[in-house]
């Protein structure tokens, strides 16, 4: 499949776009185990950065922010490689212990947009809106547990149970997030 007609795909969503991410997915996979090898990761690490680049990528298609002007494996290449950074800078320069820092732990997160700020809203009344499988598996995730361990937690198949369910839950979250900009931005004109 070339560049342009996976873009394509992507735009037109659906069942086409869902497949031809598949095609992407499995079509790249050696990356995993290149980052495990080159960047020390574990095996779940890699696996939580490669699904996480995925999710950015295909944003980026759809939101039109990567437009081809590079081939997508080359782009694609760069977040995942970025990501795993990111991985093994937390594992290096993060001395705060993970089983303190949660969602419980940030009282307030301010919304912004551009340069205003709308309302401060409290993370605990965001979640409400979530299904409660979402708020346990979110709330696992920023506790630190492994995905095997959500998985296990929550009652969920496997780690790549766990890893698909917590980018649902992201989006359930984005889009109350945005909902909610919306109603605040309307609130303050």
């Amino acid at each position: 499949m070339t560049d342009s007609q996976f873009m394509e795909r992507v735009l037109s969503g659906g069942r086409l776009m869902h497949k031809s991410v598949e095609w992407f997915y499995h079509e790249h996979f050696k990356l995993v185990y290149q980052a495990i090898r080159k960047k020390r990761l574990l095996e779940e690490e890699a696996l939580d950065a490669y699904s996480d680049a995925i999710t950015s990528f295909i944003e980026n298609i759809r939101r039109h922010r990567f437009q081809g002007k590079s081939k997508c494996s080359t782009y694609f290449i760069r977040i995942f490689n970025n990501k795993c950074i990111d991985i093994v800078r937390k594992k290096t320069t993060n001395n705060i212990d993970r089983n303190t820092v949660s969602l419980d732990a940030v009282k307030k997160e301010n919304i912004h947009n551009d340069s205003e700020e709308y309302e401060i809203l409290n993370i605990a009344d965001i979640l409400v809106h979530l299904s409660k499988i979402c708020r346990d598996v979110l709330m696992d995730w920023s506790d630190g547990y492994s995905m095997n361990e959500i998985a296990q937690r929550n009652g969920l198949k496997n780690a790549n149970t766990a890893r698909s369910k917590r980018y649902e839950c992201f989006k359930q979250l984005k889009s109350f997030i945005q909902k909610s900009n919306i109603l605040l931005e309307k609130q303050n004109l």
